[in-house]
């Protein structure tokens, strides 16, 4: 079994083509929705994640300038962006390194543009921070999570945690 040890490098890609420009990607922090249990025969409250249900999940692609493909992803309309990772391993036992890929698939609505700044000799550190409404992680052939708040989809290992609450209501 290989340890990971550090990103190689990284591509952004926007409906297939690569995106140009981008020089730090800030992934989504995936924070379920809670409800607040508390009653006879509990001490005290707990914070219950409540299953498959998600908080808005924010995405931000940080630029050096704006470029031509910036305009194109400025676009309020849901965007498909997937990033590619090439992951660094070593194997313990051999000391070989090699790579492995680490993706992730998202749809991302634009809801905050942030200009950077100006000075001279220096980058502008423009941003754009999308709306996250489907995520999915795959590390080499294992998909980590999938969501798809839209079609109400929540997998993690290979089951699909919202299946049973579909079912339920006829879908």
């Amino acid at each position: 079994m290989s340890h990971t040890e550090a990103t190689v490098i990284y591509q952004v890609y926007l409906d297939g083509y690569a995106l140009l420009g981008t020089v730090q990607a800030d992934l989504p922090e995936v924070q379920a929705i809670t409800t607040e249990v508390k009653g006879a025969g509990i001490a005290g409250t707990i914070d219950s994640p409540v299953r498959g249900l998600f908080q808005g999940m924010s995405m931000t692609l940080n630029f050096r300038t704006v470029t031509p493909d910036f305009k194109k992803i400025q676009k309020q309309q849901a965007h498909h962006i997937e990033l590619w990772a090439a992951v660094q391993t070593q194997d313990p036992a051999t000391g070989k390194y090699g790579v492995i890929q680490h993706k992730f698939i998202t749809r991302a609505t634009p809801k905050n543009l942030t200009p950077g700044k100006l000075s001279m000799g220096e980058t502008q550190d423009r941003t754009l921070e999308f709306e996250v409404t489907y995520f999915k992680e795959v590390f080499g052939n294992d998909v980590i999570m999938e969501i798809d708040k839209y079609n109400m989809i929540y997998v993690v290992d290979g089951e699909d945690l919202l299946q049973e609450a579909r079912d339920a209501i006829g879908m």
